[in-house]
C-alpha cells in the first residue's frame, strides 16, 4: 500500500459552522475577514507565516482553527482583522474571501474535517480483506495521535523528556544538529557545521553571520552560547510555537502508550494487531466484540499532568493501571508534569476519546492504479471529529496489509 504518492491523493476540508460564524451583511460587527485558504504541499505554519510577512499582517492577528497535513491539498479557514487587504497569487496557495465575522477564528470553531483519500499500490489478493475492514469502520479504530504529531521528534528523542531531566546540553544537541528532510538547505548545512564544531560557539556564531542565516532563533541561541555557554538560558530563545510542539509531542506519545497498555487489558490476544509508527508501535484490533465496543465508544482518557493523581479515584481502574505502568516504565511521577519544570509553555490538561469513529464513510471500487503497474487503488471519503487522525483510519483499514508510506 502507498499513501500520498501525489498531493491529490490526500484531500482535507475543514468543517465549520459558518452560518453562526459569518455576520449578516448589515451587521456593525464586521471585525474580521474570513478567507478559505487552499494550499498544496505546504506546511500550515509556513503558509500562515508567508501570509503574515507578504501582506504585512502581524502573525498573532491571523486566526485559524488547526494544523493541516503538508503533503496534501487542504482547504481551511483563516481570519484577519478587517482593516487588512490580502493579495496573493501563488500556484500552491490561494485565498478566497467568503465573508466577515465578529470574532477571530480559534480551534474552538472547528467541528471536524472531511477527508478524501486515495490509497495506491494495492494487490488484488487483498481486495476482500480490505473491503471487510472498510465495512468494519463502523467500530472505529483506537484514537492514537499519529506521525503528524511527532514532526519535532528526532530519532525517538523528545525535547521535553530531557527538559524534565534538566539535561539542556542534550536538548541542544538535538535542536542544533538533527534535521528532517524538509528543512531548509541553509539550516541543514548550519546544523552539520555545528555538529562538527560542537562547543566552539564563537566559530559557530561566525558561521551564522558569514552565511547570512536569517533565523533569529538560531542567531540568538548561538550568540547566547558564545557569550555565556549557558544552555538553560539559551533555551529562552527557542520559538514559542516550536516549544509548544515539543510539549504536545511528549504528552501525546505518553497518551498513546497509556492507551496501548489499556487495550492490552481489554482485548483478546487473537484480536490484537501491532503497527509501527514514528515513535514505536501502536496496538489496533482486528476484531472487537460488540459489547466491548459499546463500552469503549464514549470513554475518554486524560493526558498526563501534575494534578491527575488527585483525580485517579474518578478514573476507570484499568486506565489507572495503564497510566501507572507507563509512568514507571518512563521513570516519571505526576509532579514531573508541573509547568514549573518547563522553561516556557504549559502542559495540556484535557480528556481525549479513546476511539476514532469515522462518519459518512463512502468508498469506490478498486481501480487500476496508473502510477503502479499491475496494482490497484481505492478512494475513501469520511468525516472525523477535530483532533482525530485520518491516517489512523487508514492504518485500521490496512492493518493486516504490508504497506509503505
Amino acid at each position: 500500500m502507498k499513501l500520498r504518492q501525489k498531493p491529490e491523493d490526500f484531500k482535507v476540508q475543514e468543517v465549520l459552522d459558518l452560518e453562526n460564524i459569518l455576520t449578516d451583511e448589515n451587521s456593525s460587527e464586521k471585525n474580521y475577514k474570513i478567507y478559505e485558504l487552499c494550499k498544496k504541499n505546504m506546511e500550515n505554519l509556513k503558509a500562515i507565516s508567508y501570509i503574515s510577512k507578504s501582506q504585512e499582517i502581524p502573525l498573532k492577528e491571523i486566526g485559524y482553527c488547526g494544523l493541516k497535513d503538508r503533503h496534501a491539498i487542504t482547504k481551511q479557514y483563516i481570519s484577519i482583522p478587517a482593516e487588512y487587504e490580502i493579495d496573493i497569487k501563488e500556484n500552491n496557495l490561494k485565498l478566497n474571501f467568503i465573508g466577515y465575522s465578529s470574532d477571530k477564528l480559534t480551534i474552538g470553531d472547528l467541528i471536524g474535517n472531511h477527508f478524501e483519500i486515495t490509497i495506491r499500490n494495492i494487490d488484488r489478493d487483498y481486495f476482500l480483506e480490505i473491503a471487510d475492514n472498510i465495512r468494519n469502520l463502523e467500530y472505529g479504530v483506537p484514537n492514537y495521535f499519529d506521525n503528524q504529531r511527532f514532526g519535532s521528534v528526532f530519532q525517538g528523542k523528545f525535547i521535553v523528556e530531557y527538559m524534565l531531566k534538566n539535561n539542556f546540553e542534550e536538548i541542544f544537541k538535538i535542536l542544533l544538529t538533527k534535521y528532517g528532510k524538509s528543512e531548509n538547505k541553509k539550516i541543514k548545512d548550519l546544523k552539520r557545521y555545528i555538529d562538527k564544531n560542537w562547543n566552539n560557539w564563537d566559530k559557530c556564531y561566525q558561521y551564522v553571520i558569514k552565511n547570512d542565516i536569517k533565523s533569529k532563533m538560531y542567531v540568538n541561541i548561538l550568540k547566547k552560547l558564545k557569550n555565556t555557554g549557558e544552555y538553560r538560558e539559551a533555551y529562552k530563545y527557542v520559538d514559542i510555537r516550536l516549544n509548544d510542539l515539543f510539549i504536545a509531542a511528549y504528552q501525546s506519545y505518553l497518551w498513546n502508550e497509556c492507551l496501548k497498555e489499556y487495550l492490552k487489558e481489554v482485548l483478546d490476544k487473537e484480536n490484537r494487531t501491532y503497527i509501527d509508527y514514528d515513535c514505536g508501535s501502536l496496538l489496533y484490533y482486528s476484531k472487537i466484540d460488540e459489547s466491548l465496543f459499546e463500552e469503549l465508544r464514549n470513554k475518554e482518557m486524560p493526558l498526563l499532568y501534575d494534578k491527575l493523581d488527585k483525580n485517579l479515584s474518578e478514573i476507570d481502574e484499568k486506565f489507572v493501571n495503564a497510566i501507572n505502568m507507563v509512568l514507571k516504565r518512563n521513570k516519571l511521577k505526576f509532579k514531573d508534569f508541573s509547568d514549573d519544570n518547563l522553561i516556557k509553555g504549559k502542559f495540556r490538561n484535557f480528556n481525549r476519546p479513546i476511539l476514532n469513529i469515522p462518519e459518512n464513510v463512502k468508498y469506490g471500487k478498486f481501480k487500476a492504479d496508473e502510477l503502479n503497474k499491475g496494482k490497484y487503488k481505492i478512494t475513501l471519503e469520511f468525516n472525523l471529529k477535530k483532533g482525530a487522525y485520518a491516517t489512523g483510519i487508514i492504518k485500521g483499514v490496512f492493518n493486516s496489509v504490508k504497506y509503505r508510506q
